[in-house]
């Protein structure tokens, strides 16, 4: 059964701010830009743009393909991805801060900003989309979770993570399952992966139809 208040503080201090914060969202990612990559990576044992990356690139053989890092931030998958062929990535994120690191390391053709708690309205979907530690406890919830798969044509393959933790913590599983059935995509297939190693947070990595 889920729990109603989840205890957070049993991750460190800089987790359990974001995943316990449900306003001023952009605010908090844009302080946290300039040592975000350094606090995730190095200290914590943040290997999810990896485990998920890996994935992906097992469904999205095409490296030609017009693909949306959704949550770029700092470009951490974006800069995965090139290095393993990928050339025409875009990103999206909820933080210029976060996105301005990213374009200064020249990783997307384009960024651009978006809530994906709303809908974002596109001239062309994409043909794949990759989106890499958006869900956990906070906004956005699996209920927006449509608003991301939308951005990417009908039958394209999305991987999204959700953090393992919150999955089992808010019971996350059968959520998952309703918000495809109401918005008529499929669920594919659910992985364990890795997430934040140093904090003993796995991931469960959807791979999506959309």
């Amino acid at each position: 059964m889920a729990k109603d208040k989840p205890n957070l503080e049993r991750f460190d201090k800089r987790l359990a701010a974001a995943y316990s914060r449900t306003e001023n969202k952009e605010q908090q990612y844009d302080e946290w830009a300039q040592t975000y990559d350094s606090d995730l990576v190095d200290d914590l044992g943040y290997v999810a743009f990896r485990e998920a990356g890996d994935i992906f690139m097992e469904f999205v053989t095409d490296r030609s393909s017009r693909i949306l890092d959704v949550a770029c931030g700092t470009g951490l998958a974006g800069a995965y991805l090139q290095q393993h062929g990928y050339k025409n990535v875009d990103g999206a994120d909820l933080s210029m801060n976060m996105m301005a690191i990213a374009n200064q390391r020249e990783l997307y053709r384009s960024t651009w900003q978006h809530d994906f708690t709303k809908p974002a309205s596109l001239e062309k979907p994409y043909d794949a989309l990759l989106c890499i530690g958006m869900f956990s406890y906070a906004v956005p919830m699996i209920t927006d979770m449509h608003n991301v798969v939308r951005c990417a044509r009908p039958g394209a393959t999305c991987v999204i993570t959700v953090n393992g933790a919150a999955w089992r913590d808010l019971d996350l599983e059968p959520e998952i399952y309703k918000e495809a059935a109401r918005h008529d995509f499929t669920v594919k297939q659910i992985r364990q992966a890795g997430y934040i190693e140093n904090q003993g947070i796995d991931s469960r990595v959807l791979v999506i139809t959309a």
